[in-house]
């Protein structure tokens, strides 16, 4: 008999015997006398400990505690924690930072932020002078990153090319100009956004970095080719359209891409050699110029993500965004030959429509090794415009629309078994497709241990909101998917619902 349970974050104790209560002494303890209690926990700290607690802190907090006590009066000072953030009183944040900078005397520094401040060319003397502040101590975390309503963009000086204990940098709205090697031995993870830089910087951050695992590029500009010959770098995260018509991304050793965020067709990239990925994360979508017409968007479309997935086919661990999931919805009513995928485990983000169950389909019947399929609820809006002539193509009755395709769903019968629903909201799993696919899932997969339906609530006043509507609304949902049949006799389903 399969077994069916619910969990939920509601947990009751047993009362159990209460325990014996102690007698009173009749003779109460003697009161402390007043030099031996002490005036406060925290100043017997040593200045490590202290230096932690005030790395919590803003740094303008951090400097008034030299007020309470003559034994802060100076510890500030020595500091290695230097976050300037100005949006935190930007009047006098000049000021605020020259203060600060003039009277530390911490000899290491392992974080140095500036954030959220206003830059203009006038005040590139001020900034190269901060920076040179923390290029003359050994600084581990440097993150330059002015406001989005900066004029001009920053240039980097060329003595932040060569920070011997820089591990961590992130840096936004500047312009890389390389008039000398690039030295990071210690840089491990870089950010960069919405700046300026070319293929040669690039190809020098990578062979001055040579420990750089992770690299992550936001809305740049000036690259064409993303070489990465590097064996260290294995994580690259591509968030949002590159203006500058990027060409390919070629790195024979990387392990992980993700690409989020917005994009312009125009600027989107082909896949040379990932043939060491083991995780890839497509999330994005797709913006075409206008004035395109609706067949050759589609045709753009179809071609971009076929693209990907031909290159994707020995990826273990794969997640789709709704805007591809779409896509391969058209593929498959169009009956394109889906590739062999060696996809293992499957996340796929979307709201489980009309419009994204034939892309479902078509990426069951591609990953043929599957052992584990996510799907995590989303709300994605619709693209119209790339539907209008195959909307009739849509008109299917769930019910009948899987179970049609049911001979390219052998892999069921072998290999998955685990799928986990995630919604946010009960609404989420309101959809007649979803449960269309609930039930085809159950009722094929011979080998299927659990599935698990977990739901997460929206918050009011720190507490889940659960009213009658949404308990009602999951308890149908659990109704529903109880009444289906199960092909695996060890197959568990699990309702996850945070009941309090």
């Amino acid at each position: 008999m399969p077994e069916t349970s619910v969990h939920g974050a509601c947990h009751r104790e047993s009362s159990g015997d209460r325990p014996n209560r102690t007698k009173q002494s009749p003779h109460p303890p003697p009161p402390l006398k007043r030099s031996s209690i002490p005036r406060d926990f925290i100043s017997p700290l040593p200045d490590a400990a202290i230096h932690r607690i005030f790395s919590f802190l803003p740094l303008r907090d951090a400097v008034k505690t030299s007020v309470l006590s003559k034994r802060w009066r100076s510890t500030w000072t020595t500091t290695t924690d230097l976050v300037f953030d100005g949006q935190i009183g930007t009047l006098g944040f000049p000021s605020l930072v020259d203060s600060v900078l003039s009277q530390c005397t911490s000899p290491t520094v392992k974080k140095f932020h500036l954030t959220d401040f206003r830059y203009d060319e006038p005040d590139r003397p001020k900034v190269d002078l901060w920076l040179r502040f923390v290029a003359g101590r050994p600084v581990e975390e440097l993150h330059l990153r002015p406001s989005f309503f900066s004029p001009v963009k920053y240039e980097l000086p060329q003595f932040l090319y060569s920070l011997s204990w820089l591990g961590r940098l992130e840096v936004s709205l500047c312009c890389f100009s390389l008039g000398g090697i690039i030295r990071w031995p210690c840089l491990k993870t870089l950010v960069i956004e919405y700046s300026e830089f070319s293929d040669d910087i690039l190809e020098g951050i990578f062979s001055g970095s040579p420990v750089l695992e992770s690299v992550q590029f936001r809305g740049c500009k000036g690259v064409k080719n993303i070489i990465i010959d590097s064996t260290s770098v294995k994580e690259l995260v591509l968030n949002d359209h590159w203006f500058s018509n990027p060409d390919r991304i070629c790195a024979p050793h990387l392990q992980s891409l993700r690409v989020l965020g917005r994009w312009y067709h125009d600027s989107m990239f082909r896949l040379d050699d990932v043939s060491s990925l083991v995780e890839a994360e497509l999330v994005f979508s797709i913006r075409i110029r206008t004035g395109t017409l609706v067949s050759d968007k589609k045709r753009m479309c179809c071609d971009l993500v076929k693209g990907f997935f031909e290159k994707l086919h020995g990826v273990p661990t794969i997640t789709i965004g709704g805007w591809c999931l779409q896509i391969l919805s058209l593929l498959e009513l169009e009956g394109l030959p889906s590739p062999f995928f060696k996809c293992q485990n499957l996340i796929l983000h979307g709201p489980v429509s009309q419009w994204d169950l034939p892309g479902i389909a078509y990426l069951l019947k591609s990953s043929q090794c599957l052992e584990k399929l996510d799907i995590v609820l989303t709300d994605l809006p619709l693209q119209l415009d790339l539907f209008e002539e195959s909307a009739e193509r849509f008109n299917f009755d769930e019910g009948d629309f899987l179970p049609s395709r049911k001979g390219n769903f052998d892999f069921l019968v072998k290999h998955l078994k685990r799928v986990e629903i995630i919604g946010f909201g009960a609404n989420s799993f309101g959809s007649k497709h979803l449960l269309a696919l609930i039930k085809f899932l159950l009722g094929e997969a011979l080998v299927l241990e659990k599935l698990i339906i977990k739901t997460e609530l929206p918050t009011c006043h720190r507490q889940k909101c659960l009213d009658a509507a949404v308990l009602s609304k999951l308890l149908g949902t659990s109704r529903n998917v109880l009444r289906y049949q199960r092909a695996s006799k060890n197959a568990e389903v699990i309702f996850d619902y945070p009941f309090e």
